[in-house]
């Protein structure tokens, strides 16, 4: 009877190990795009990077960060996890700020996604332990093509490779051991690799290998994938097979990109695969992107930017995602380079300013993102949120200052089933509208939608400033001749694709922002200018149901 009820016992523990190993957070594919699925269940990131310092006392995370982070609807924290706090001494971990996060970050009801700084965080190597800051003989420098070492680590240095693959390891070891309710959901490995200030390391062992035969996985994959490389790496690469990288790939710095970026992903390679035989949580790369007009070395050369994604693949293959951080130039041409079919979208970092809010809703409705984090979040003093117009005009409730990504993330929360439900399929667009690009066109649920900045109207004052505010919307067909538009400041027509027939509005429902789905109103009058037109002012973030029917 004893060892019967031990067998029992004993199978129960193994089917339940079974079953948490199931559930670990991973990212699967769903119709055209992309879900990370969380506890079994699909999950939108509404995240917020921290600033890099704030996760260094326990103090300051608990008493500033999270309080901060909630203020703003942020259901996933960013957080920093510093080598050289956690391994002060070679071969001796202090996990203490790591237990806090997950403890303090679950108590609170927000998801974390660590992120390892490592060997690099943006390109130097600041924050490894003074033990090997130190000791630049056994851990190797990067050095510039006169000789000159860097605040960089060599990837060619096995024994820089060797300490952060055990400390990375140690890590996801801790996390295995002491997350039980699955509060971290994602690692992020290193922060924005890249080399600096040249396109290639010219240490000694980094020149043997520039000189050496190129690895066969690496042209073997470009052969593979020879129709649906980057223009860049079709231009550079000579399609040889076989020989040095400058055999393959020329003798500019443009072929010795190629090589620093091939070196940093399979360094990578390396921590990823080992530490996913600990504790198989997704990962991915994040990116400082390249300026226009510069060469590489002149902007950090060697990350996985829009043109070496091809070779981060290739070199990389444990790392699921690569993600851009946006601050600057041209938004939907930086996230269309990486809304791709073998990667899942996701924004790690974003400048934190007006335009967040938009471009979150832009990036869940048009790339059905895994998730959207603009840097340095818990710094911005989130205030109330914007009142849907007709629900409230209370004085207290429009005290304090609009800020616009807590405004986004609240419209998301609320229409989050909807978002998931259409997620990969054709039901869902996003549109995101400036003083530029004034209007968009989609065709969805049968229907052409002409989509138009609130300022198109030409009924607001600021419609006559040169430089209109950035706007932003999701857009789900939700049921046959029904629609939902969700964002700010944003006028949907609809069309027919038939000829001789126009479509009319049937109804408008205002939806309340609490995600309870409860009519505010039904706006069929001025609001819709009499049935012409969905609109969601400038300044205003809501949610509309509309029906609409041929004649």
């Amino acid at each position: 009877m004893y060892i019967r009820k031990l067998c029992i016992l004993l199978i129960a523990l193994l089917m339940t190990i079974a079953a948490a190993a199931q559930d670990l957070p991973k990212i699967v594919k769903h119709g055209n795009a992309y879900q990370l699925m969380v506890g079994g269940k699909p999950f939108l990131m509404r995240a917020g990077e921290l600033g890099n310092s704030n996760a260094s006392t326990v103090d300051y995370y608990n008493r500033i960060v999270v309080p901060n982070l909630l203020k703003q609807n942020i259901n996933t924290a960013l957080v920093p996890v510093y080598w050289d706090l956690m391994e002060p001494t070679e071969g001796k971990y202090d996990f203490s700020l790591v237990d806090n996060v997950i403890k303090t970050s679950e108590k609170n009801g927000l998801k974390v996604v660590f992120l390892w700084f490592g060997a690099w965080k943006n390109s130097m190597s600041c924050y490894v332990p003074a033990w090997v800051k130190k000791d630049v003989k056994r851990f190797q420098r990067a050095e510039s093509k006169d000789g000159v070492r860097q605040e960089i680590l060599s990837p060619f240095s096995s024994e820089a490779l060797k300490a952060d693959r055990a400390a990375f390891c140690a890590l996801l070891t801790f996390i295995k051991d002491h997350d039980r309710n699955q509060t971290v959901i994602m690692i992020q490995v290193e922060n924005e690799i890249a080399m600096l200030p040249s396109a290639r390391d010219y240490g000694k062992a980094a020149s043997i290998a520039f000189n050496s035969t190129v690895p066969t996985r690496f042209p073997e994959y470009l052969a593979k994938h020879k129709d649906n490389l980057t223009d860049s790496l079709k231009k550079y690469w000579t399609g040889k097979i076989i020989g040095s990288w400058k055999d393959l790939f020329g003798e500019s710095v443009y072929g010795e990109e190629i090589f620093t970026a091939w070196s940093y992903a399979v360094y990578v390679e390396e921590l990823a695969k080992a530490a996913k035989k600990i504790y198989a949580l997704p990962m991915y790369v994040n990116c400082a992107l390249n300026r226009p007009g510069r060469k590489p070395g002149e902007y950090p050369a060697g990350g996985p930017l829009p043109h070496l994604i091809d070779v981060w693949k290739a070199g990389a293959p444990s790392v699921e995602m690569l993600s851009p951080d946006i601050y600057f130039g041209d938004f939907k041409k930086w996230t269309s380079a990486y809304h791709r079919e073998d990667n899942p979208f996701f924004i790690p970092e974003h400048q934190y300013d007006a335009t967040a809010g938009a471009k979150a809703l832009y990036a869940f409705g048009e790339y059905h993102a895994l998730g959207f984090s603009p840097f340095s979040a818990e710094t911005k003093q989130a205030q109330f949120m914007p009142p849907v117009l007709g629900e409230t005009f209370s004085g207290d409730a429009q005290k304090g200052t609009l800020t616009e990504l807590p405004a986004a993330y609240n419209l998301i929360s609320a229409a989050e089933k909807f978002i998931i439900d259409a997620n990969g399929t054709n039901k869902m667009r996003g549109v995101l509208l400036d003083s530029i690009n004034q209007r968009d066109t989609l065709v969805i649920g049968g229907y052409k939608i002409i989509a138009k900045h609130d300022y198109t109207l030409g009924w607001s004052p600021n419609a006559k400033l040169p430089n209109w505010n950035t706007e932003g919307a999701i857009i789900i067909n939700t049921a046959p001749d029904e629609f939902l538009l969700i964002g700010t400041g944003t006028v949907l027509n609809f069309m027919s694709l038939k000829k001789k027939m126009n479509v009319g509005i049937l109804e408008i429902q205002e939806l309340s922002t609490d995600g309870s789905g409860k009519i505010l109103r039904y706006l069929n009058g001025d609001e819709s200018h009499q049935g012409r037109h969905v609109r969601i002012p400038d300044g205003e973030w809501g949610i509309q149901r509309v029906k609409v029917y041929e004649y």
